[in-house]
């Protein structure tokens, strides 16, 4: 039986802070579907474009400080 996998799609808050900072979004690249898709999902669901700003900017601090998962 053949699993569909969600595919991970990066909001553009996302990719345009880690754009910034090689490091990070090469932290990002390393990391699995998984733990991508917890940042993505975070920083996509918010409603209002501030707030999306807001957690894209803290998810590049944690991506710089190599989290894996989502401490906020």
């Amino acid at each position: 039986m053949e699993q569909d996998k969600k595919a991970v799609i990066v909001p553009g808050e996302l990719s345009a802070v880690m754009e910034t900072d090689f490091e990070a979004k090469e932290f990002f690249a390393s990391l699995s579907d998984g733990y991508k898709r917890g940042y993505c999902d975070w920083v996509g669901s918010a409603k209002q474009e501030s707030t999306r700003q807001t957690r894209a900017g803290k998810a590049l601090i944690m991506l710089q400080n190599k989290q894996k998962t989502l401490k906020t």
